[in-house]
């Protein structure tokens, strides 16, 4: 994932990075990356690939299978919110070329410790993304999950980045994981925070919880170093919609059209991040 967001980062676009836990949703990334000339990126966290009872070598393999079909997609597999080292270390065991560590939920100086860890046994090859600050909400820890928000601080992040090698850092500027949140607090992204966020590094930024978020936010965004953009509610929302709606139909007919559709609301993103015709 790393030469991915770095021509991301150079170019002064962003990739959108697309939840998936199925052959559907997989299929539907490489339709939609395809018709829009756009790269993708591919991840899963434990949370959507347990209750699917697969494993994370169970979705390399279904994302590598399908790539055939679309050789001149450039992709990527990558983990989503690792909670643990453990959890990363299978990631990359499964085949996963990338991981996220999210050690938010813990002291700083155990953040920086594990993380360095990870970089060091994934090796030059396999990319890193860890989070600096907290990002609050459905994917946050405790039980008022907003109050738990930390925003990120440019000197803790040119501190961590020089201590742990990490290649990407998911920021907390204000946005909030599952469609603002547990009480659906609208979010409010700190611009001037995000342009000294990038002042003080030198990597690619990401911004989680982008599902709702105004398209002329996560746009200038863009335009300020953030260069992988995280969705999930969103496309929940669009693919259950068309389940629901098409629920007569047969299994085989139902499931194609939610593919279609997710397809279609994937390629909105790729034109909201400014990744299409880039490939």
């Amino acid at each position: 994932m790393s030469d991915l967001l770095l021509r991301a980062y150079r170019g002064n676009y962003a990739i959108p990075a697309i939840c998936v836990s199925n052959m559907e949703s997989v299929l539907a990334c490489f339709i939609a990356a395809e018709k829009a000339g756009s790269p993708v990126i591919i991840q899963s966290a434990y949370s959507e690939m347990n209750p699917q009872l697969i494993t994370a070598g169970d979705l390399a393999g279904i994302v590598r299978t399908i790539g055939k079909r679309y050789q001149d997609i450039p992709y990527c597999i990558h983990l989503d919110h690792g909670m643990t080292q453990e959890e990363c270390m299978m990631a990359l065991e499964g085949g996963f070329l990338s991981i996220m560590y999210d050690g938010s939920g813990g002291s700083y100086e155990e953040n920086v410790r594990v993380t360095k860890r990870l970089k060091d046994a994934a090796g030059p090859h396999r990319c890193v993304e860890a989070e600096v600050g907290r990002v609050g909400g459905e994917e946050g820890k405790g039980t008022n999950k907003e109050n738990g928000i930390i925003k990120s601080d440019p000197e803790q992040l040119a501190d961590f980045l020089a201590k742990t090698g990490a290649d990407a850092i998911a920021v907390s500027i204000g946005n909030i994981h599952g469609c603002h949140g547990v009480i659906k607090q609208a979010p409010e992204l700190d611009f001037a925070l995000l342009q000294k966020l990038r002042d003080s590094c030198g990597v690619p930024l990401v911004l989680h919880g982008a599902s709702g978020i105004p398209e002329e936010d996560i746009r200038k965004a863009v335009t300020m170093g953030i260069s992988k953009v995280n969705y999930y509610t969103q496309l929940y929302h669009c693919y259950m919609g068309c389940v629901r709606k098409n629920i007569d139909l047969t299994m085989e007919e139902c499931m194609g059209r939610a593919t279609e559709a997710l397809a279609e609301e994937i390629m909105k993103l790729m034109d909201m991040c400014g990744s299409v015709d880039r490939i």
